[in-house]
């Protein structure tokens, strides 16, 4: 029996149109196929719009604030002045519109066609949203995800950091409950923007999954800069009292923070909404996220994940990979997704960016590794910038081939792109030592990072 429901058939359905989505739609439309994305929110999702970019603009401005700071002490400014959070929150809302107006127009003249509604995904092949059916031979899933919460006595007073976002004035004190990557930018941001920060975290230590020696440098220049940072500590309440907030934690160290706002902070978790993975067939992992394989297809047939519902690397540069992949495979050009070299960012003061592996990851791998540093008061470009930070390079030590590099200073974020080419070509020690680096420039410190490795550095005084 025809469903009068159908309303059109499409080569490819795309739910949410966040990076991971919008970037797949568009690349299958240059392909040829006719694509259907659908987005009940924003497009751009998380990345463009609560997430990524505006966290960016209100970190390059506290960034900005923090040089003007500098530059007073050695008596070049004489003074720092004052600025307005008011037209800050404004230029942050303008930068957003005006790039998710531009993927607005990217969809269109690739001839997209966008419907802005949430769709259910409940049976292959298919998508409703709004009484109506669509259709598709394929249909990709990139609905994200969700700010995660922690059960604890009070959470209804926290704000998540969609609303730290927003905030109409910078509060004299902020507590943040997590110490990850959202709560640590979100940290650095405020607190050079004039708030006391104090960050909370149930680990040890931060990002205990990096290089230990480059976040112990971002850890102490933090804390250098004011910022109270209270590792394995647990929250056990926030209370409200008759103007503020009061934040009860016990660890390594018991006690209480007053704050005038509380940022809650503790992770993301995949958005599912609308996808009835019981009735599709779809497979999950522990972790309630869609189980994909190394062709980001679910365990149904021409169902596939992508983004922060499949899990995986969090990340809008994650998405991107996934979503390209996905449409290589489904344009019948059966190729995996190589995320082996993933850079990692963030955006904190100072900055950290990393790819490939640390020196203790390469132990555990059985890999024999020799490490190599180079610090940014040693370069030019670095001491012409009064910028500080450390950057760190791990080789093999018998095939003499880079491993990994791990960045704690201003500019990291640019500055992995270079690192992550030799990170994928396994870069040599002889590579390296022929290799010509602009000249001033913050990326001649990987190169010296590399050729310390072996004691090479020419700038290096002694290993």
């Amino acid at each position: 029996m025809e469903d009068n429901r159908v309303k059109e058939e499409f080569d490819l359905i795309v739910v949410g149109g966040g990076p991971g989505g919008y970037s797949a739609a568009i690349t299958a439309a240059k392909k040829g196929l006719s694509v259907v994305l659908f987005e009940g929110g924003h497009i751009g999702g998380t990345c463009l719009n609560v997430g990524c970019i505006p966290t960016k603009y209100l970190l390059d401005k506290a960034a900005a604030m923090e040089k003007v700071r500098a530059l007073t002490k050695q008596n070049i400014f004489k003074e720092c002045g004052l600025f307005s959070f008011r037209k800050i929150q404004k230029g942050r809302k303008e930068v957003v519109d005006k790039l998710v107006a531009g993927v607005d127009h990217l969809l269109k003249v690739n001839n997209v066609k966008v419907v802005r509604g949430f769709a259910s995904v409940s049976a292959p092949g298919e998508a409703e949203c709004g009484g109506q059916v669509y259709k598709g031979r394929d249909l990709i899933i990139a609905t994200g995800s969700v700010s995660a919460s922690i059960p604890i006595q009070g959470a209804e007073y926290t704000i998540t950091s969609t609303e730290a976002l927003e905030l109409e004035k910078v509060p004299a004190r902020l507590v943040v409950i997590g110490g990850g990557v959202i709560g640590m930018e979100l940290a650095s941001a405020y607190s050079s923007l004039g708030s006391e920060v104090t960050v909370i975290e149930v680990l040890p230590e931060l990002f205990p999954a990096e290089d230990r020696q480059a976040v112990a440098y971002m850890t102490r220049s933090l804390k250098k800069r004011g910022i109270h940072i209270l590792c394995g500590t647990k929250v056990q309440k926030v209370e409200k009292t008759k103007d503020r907030f009061r934040v009860i934690y016990e660890g390594e160290e018991n006690g209480q923070a007053d704050a005038d706002v509380v940022l809650m902070a503790t992770g993301r978790k995949p958005n599912l909404n609308g996808i009835d993975t019981g009735a599709a067939g779809i497979a999950l992992t522990a972790k309630g996220e869609i189980q994909v394989d190394e062709y980001m297809e679910t365990s149904v047939p021409h169902i596939y994940a992508i983004g922060d519902a499949a899990g995986g690397y969090q990340l809008a540069h994650a998405a991107y990979a996934e979503g390209e992949a996905a449409v290589r495979n489904i344009t019948s050009r059966r190729e995996p997704a190589d995320l082996r070299v993933m850079p990692r960012c963030i955006y904190t003061m100072p900055a950290f960016a990393a790819v490939g592996m640390s020196a203790a990851k390469a132990e555990e791998e059985g890999i024999a590794a020799v490490t190599g540093e180079f610090a940014y008061s040693a370069n030019g470009m670095a001491l012409a910038e009064g910028a500080d930070g450390l950057v760190r390079v791990v080789m093999d030590r018998e095939r003499k081939t880079t491993l990994g590099v791990h960045i704690t200073g201003e500019n990291a974020p640019e500055m992995i792109a270079f690192a992550s080419e030799a990170v994928r070509n396994k870069t040599t020690l002889d590579e390296w030592e022929r290799m010509i680096v602009a000249h001033p420039s913050l990326s001649e410190m990987i190169r010296e990072a590399a050729l310390d490795c072996f004691g090479k550095s020419v700038h290096k005084a002694v290993k």
